[in-house]
């Protein structure tokens, strides 16, 4: 399966350690990667042809090879959109360090596992990255799976998908169908590990699909969508979840792009082959200027649906073993300066006649305006949609289903004003790539802590994942809900702190949740 073809000294932070060509035959080619320090690494995989020119808004097509392929190098991010508005603080939080580089041809995957021959297969966790369907990439360097693979003994697996207008267009030009394209390509991703895992390794039974954020919500589509044939067993959602979504699709900010790039034809095939023909650039452009629209998913009731719940609650989705929570300040990073609670309130709730001081007697602890806004968020667009998808599950039969709210705060991951444990500050800790070099002990505790209580669940996702975190089983007396890492308690054996669901969900079972 392995073989080693040379043997060679190199240096890495100053420390000699002994790496190794290595060669895997996958569908993708003749794979040549690098062992080292007892993990095998083979990045900048490709596993779909590059949808460019006509296959511009296509799905994705498999890339298959027998050529040899030099695999030791991170393949280049898709074409990334940030917000006009608040692009620099978005990039300063969520893409730094950015990708070394962005390119249309995007259709990469990263593989880390263990060197360690055995004849047992490993357990296999596939990431889908964050970044609201607009930006990210699985080459992120807080992304890298050598710790996982080597500490937790599983293979790790990263990959890119389309986003923005290329990925989720929402356009008339295309197909009903043909507009989610980045679901697919995380489909076409998961394809492939079925074909090829095994060669690293790891066992095909024994995927899991893991996310954050805009990944999260792309794992609980993907269980939506699967039920029956799923390419995975279990599925971690860390900060996000789909609840419902309009039924008739927008094609306003596409067809406002289309014009502004030159191609004022009706939509249409006409159209849609004048834009395959505008330069990569000159959309990048457009997509992160002061004029561009947002794209996203569409309801094409075949990757994405407009009542995900009704899906569960019929027996449509995959009832597989699930981990899903949120931070408990998930809001910060998108409140940041934010002081008028109205304003807030009328912004996310247009036309809800919500009371500003009712929902201040919600959060009695609250010292100011700022932090109920940053609790209100956090529950609105967190908190409150994984009570109702936690519910959902547990009441459609889901075997198991462990439900968590992070608390973990190190002083130095506060890249904002009242970050607290802000959203995706979970990745350092989980991935072991925190910066170690301003890490306090407890930080490095907790990384261990928390990267084996997941681990645990990706190796046996029907079992308890951690000492004293209970399946999840909503609504009193039951204390299921796990409060992890609350009051600088990062051990194994004091991490987590179950209580009653009310303990947290009050807010969303009295108000929120009829906005959900």
């Amino acid at each position: 399966m392995l073989s080693s073809i040379a043997l060679f000294a190199s240096f890495v932070l100053g420390v000699a350690s002994q790496t190794s060509p290595i060669v895997i035959s996958t569908t993708s080619g003749q794979l040549h990667g690098v062992e080292q320090d007892g993990v095998m690494s083979f990045k900048g995989v490709r596993f779909g042809q590059a949808p460019v020119g006509q296959l511009r808004w296509e799905p994705p097509v498999p890339f298959v090879s027998a050529q040899a392929q030099n695999v030791t190098t991170l393949g280049p991010a898709c074409l990334q959109q940030f917000a006009f508005a608040t692009s620099a603080f978005t990039q300063s939080v969520f893409n730094n360090p950015p990708p070394a580089s962005e390119n249309e041809d995007c259709l990469f995957l990263n593989v880390w596992a263990p060197s360690t021959d055995t004849k047992e297969k490993k357990p296999v966790v596939l990431w889908l990255f964050g970044g609201g369907l607009n930006f990210g990439t699985g080459s992120l360097p807080g992304y890298d799976g050598t710790s996982l693979a080597l500490n937790q003994d599983i293979v790790v697996v990263t990959i890119n998908y389309r986003t923005n207008v290329f990925g989720f267009p929402s356009s008339p030009d295309l197909p009903l169908a043909q507009n989610n394209l980045g679901f697919l390509d995380q489909e076409l991703a998961l394809d492939w590990v079925q074909l090829n895992i095994a060669q690293f390794g790891g066992d095909p039974r024994q995927v899991t699909i893991m996310g954050q954020s805009a990944g999260s919500v792309s794992v609980a589509s993907a269980i939506v969508r699967n039920r029956v044939n799923a390419t995975f067993r279990a599925g971690v959602l860390l900060s996000g979840v789909p609840v419902s979504s309009p039924v008739t699709p927008s094609f306003t900010s596409f067809n406002g792009f289309a014009t502004a790039v030159g191609c004022s034809q009706s939509p249409g095939p006409a159209r849609l082959e004048c834009l395959r023909r505008v330069p990569a650039l000159t959309i990048r452009n457009f997509t992160n200027g002061p004029l561009s629209g947002s794209f996203g998913p569409v309801t094409d009731n075949v990757t994405a649906f407009a009542d995900p719940f009704a899906r569960i609650r019929d027996g449509s989705a995959a009832k597989v073993p699930i981990l899903l929570g949120n931070m408990q300040d998930d809001g910060s990073a998108f409140t940041v300066g934010m002081t008028n609670l109205t304003a807030f309130l009328e912004g996310e709730l247009p036309g809800a006649a919500v009371s500003p001081d009712f929902v201040r007697s919600l959060y009695p602890t609250a010292q100011n305006d700022s932090q109920v806004i940053i609790d209100s968020l956090t529950d609105l667009m967190f908190r409150c949609p994984a009570d109702l998808w936690s519910a959902a599950t547990v009441n459609a039969g889901f075997s198991s289903v462990f439900r968590y709210s992070y608390g973990a705060v190190f002083a130095d991951l506060q890249k904002f004003p009242d970050a607290g444990a802000w959203h995706s500050s979970e990745i350092g800790p989980l991935f072991g790539t925190f910066i170690r070099s301003t890490a306090t002990p407890a930080e490095v505790t907790w990384s261990t802590t928390f990267q084996t209580a997941i681990a645990n669940f990706i190796k046996n996702p029907s079992e308890s994942p951690a000492l004293n975190w209970p399946k999840y089983i909503p609504g009193p007396p039951a204390k299921t809900y796990a409060k992890l890492a609350y009051n600088g308690n990062v051990e194994p054996g004091n991490f987590v702190q179950a209580v009653a669901s009310e303990d947290l969900d009050n807010t969303c079972d009295v108000l929120w949740n009829q906005f959900l």
